[in-house]
């Protein structure tokens, strides 16, 4: 009696196999057209749709966030042009400021006109400082001490701060200041600090990050050292 044969069975193929051997043959759907419209992936729009309109969606998918990042590039491109100007001009017009009073008085309006600032103080640390248009602190004053020890770096702070900032920069009103910005400035005989803040507490926010900031106080600081007595 003849032995039966059987036949082999079929090697099994996981998805892993089938996937790495598409991505090796990107073409295979090329050479089976006919598969494009028997395979079928599932979704959460509908049901079901052919492996050529997911490929598509997926396409358009990527298109429209490119788009959006581009479009957030030239957003950020056109801010930084109008934060340039807006120090262009600031420089300007500090130089055509001859005094230390006048200089300052500059930049508080300028802060409040041309960077939309709802509330803006200026101190400026020294002991024989002439009266300016800003609160003149001694070097001995502990607000002086108490700036180092919060901004040992000398770096500003942006976003919705702590409160032991918030009331360095701006005293008694500091309450009602929601989010801020806190320059401090200058090296050697001219320093001091600035405090921009807003009641919105969206209007400045920790990811603005603070290389303008940096830029200005370079600015300010030398711009009143400079006119100082």
């Amino acid at each position: 009696m003849a032995q039966e044969q059987t036949e082999p069975e079929a090697p099994v193929i996981d998805d892993e196999a089938v996937a790495a051997y598409l991505r090796a043959n990107p073409d295979f759907f090329l050479r089976h057209r006919q598969l494009t419209t028997d395979l079928t992936i599932p979704h959460d729009v509908a049901p079901a749709v052919s492996l050529v309109a997911y490929q598509l969606r997926l396409l358009r998918a990527e298109r429209d966030r490119l788009g959006s990042q581009l479009e957030e590039l030239l957003q950020v491109a056109r801010d930084n042009d109008r934060v340039a100007e807006q120090l262009h001009r600031l420089g300007l017009e500090l130089l055509e400021a001859h005094d230390l009073d006048s200089r300052v008085l500059t930049l508080r309006e300028s802060l409040r006109a041309d960077f939309a600032a709802d509330v803006v103080t200026i101190w400026l640390i020294g002991d024989e400082l002439p009266q300016v248009n800003a609160e003149v602190v001694a070097t001995t004053d502990p607000a002086v001490a108490r700036r180092d020890e919060l901004l040992p770096e000398g770096k500003p702070l942006v976003g919705q701060l702590d409160r032991e900032y918030l009331s360095l920069a701006f005293g008694d009103g500091a309450e009602r200041i929601a989010s801020a910005a806190i320059i401090p400035f200058g090296d050697g005989s001219m320093q001091g600090l600035i405090g921009i803040g807003s009641p919105e507490p969206e209007r400045f926010s920790s990811d603005q990050g603070t290389v303008f900031l940096s830029r200005l106080a370079d600015l300010i600081g030398r711009a009143l050292r400079c006119a100082a007595p």
